[in-house]
Formats: C-alpha cells, sequence, structure tokens
C-alpha cells in the first residue's frame, strides 16, 4: 500500500456537478491511494443495476426507482461503515444529501473528507455532452427504458439532451459543497494539474489534527 491514513474509518465523498469527472477522478484517487481495503461505493451504479433489475416506464415510475435504488446505496454505505471501513463514495451530492451522510458519520463515528470538484459552467456542459454520446447507461438519459427490449437506435432517437440555458437552470440551484469534515475543492479544468498526493496529505493531516484535538480535550 502506497497511502494510509491515520484512522481507516474514513469516508471519503466525492462531489461536484454532472460532468467534473467524478467517476475518473475517484479512480484516479484510489490508484494512487493503492489500498485495496477501500471500499467504493457509486450510487450511480447502484441505480443502473436496478434500471435493469426492474425498468421504468415513465418520469414518475423513474423517480421511483432513483427513491428506491438511493435507500440502497444507504443501507451499502452503512454496512460498510458498520465493519469499519475506509470508504470512497461519488455522485454529485448536493445540501439535499447532506443531513443522511451527516448521521452517518456521526451514528458510526466517522472521519470525513468532502473533494468538491469544480470548474467554469461552460467547460462542465461540454463535458456533460460528451459523456452522453459515449457510454453512459441509456438509464440515464430516457423517460423509458426496459433492458429486454431496449434497442440502441431508440436511445439515439429518443434522448434528451438539454441547451446549455437547460443544464444550467437544472443546477445552479444545488450546492455540492456538502461540506462534512475536512472540504477540499478541487480544479478539475485540466485533469492533469489535479494532486492527489495534496488531497490525501489534506485528509491526513486532518485526521491527525482532530484526533490529536480529542485527546487533549
Amino acid at each position: 500500500m502506497k497511502n494510509t491514513f491515520p484512522d481507516k474509518k474514513l469516508l471519503i465523498i466525492i462531489t461536484g456537478g454532472p460532468g467534473t469527472g467524478k467517476s475518473g477522478i475517484a479512480d484516479r484517487l484510489l490508484r494512487f491511494l493503492d489500498n485495496p481495503g477501500i471500499v467504493r461505493i457509486s450510487y450511480d451504479e447502484v441505480k443502473e443495476k436496478e434500471f435493469d433489475r426492474f425498468g421504468f416506464d415513465d418520469e414518475a415510475d423513474k423517480d421511483r426507482l432513483n427513491s428506491f435504488s438511493l435507500e440502497e446505496f444507504y443501507l451499502i454505505l452503512k454496512k460498510a461503515m458498520w465493519e469499519g471501513k475506509t470508504i470512497l463514495i461519488e455522485y454529485p451530492f448536493y445540501q439535499r444529501h447532506r443531513p443522511k451522510l451527516m448521521e452517518l458519520i456521526e451514528k458510526y463515528s466517522y472521519d470525513a473528507a468532502t473533494v468538491l470538484l469544480y470548474t467554469d459552467m461552460k467547460t462542465v456542459y461540454e463535458r456533460f455532452i460528451t459523456r452522453n454520446d459515449g457510454n453512459r447507461h441509456p438509464g440515464h438519459l430516457l423517460s423509458r427504458y426496459h433492458i429486454e427490449d431496449f434497442d440502441p437506435a431508440f436511445l439515439s432517437r429518443e434522448k434528451k439532451v438539454p441547451d446549455f440555458e437547460e443544464f444550467t437552470a437544472g443546477i445552479a440551484h444545488k450546492d455540492y459543497d456538502v461540506a462534512l469534515g475536512v472540504s477540499i475543492p478541487v480544479d478539475v479544468s485540466d485533469f492533469s494539474k489535479v494532486s492527489f498526493e495534496e488531497i490525501y496529505e489534506k485528509i491526513a493531516d486532518y485526521q491527525r489534527s482532530k484526533h490529536m484535538k480529542q485527546k487533549a480535550d
């Protein structure tokens, strides 16, 4: 293992708006840490599994499935915390998710680090469009989806791609800095300039300082 944390009871929260590269940053951070004991939990992966398992027929159906998937995500997270694992989660977490995450952090006496990815809105939008033209699960893009009868040609006809104004309006009200534990803003305008050493050191320093203060008290 390259890098270990002072206390393994740590929740790393990688958040940021759509198109900020959360999954890619999570991949690279885990490779940098080189610690097979870290549990990665992706809310999107939970949703995609349920998209394929149940499918949905309209937006209301999809919303119910999203809510079900969120509860499943929290159950998976809760189990990993109960086991005392070091955990990394990634999703566009915003203030709606903060109370439940805080509740679990406090219940299981975890340290937390919020890694907030950001860049300018134009760059985010361009990445969002490019991502949706790639291999993203069709369940994210459609208002009706069943894996049994899914036709990729249907996706190209039916998927909804917002214009820039619609996209910005949809996320402008969301504050992705859930500010749990130490907050680490990371500029992702150029992915090659992201310092994973710096992210690691800020988290480790936070844990050391917190635990020293607890001992002093």
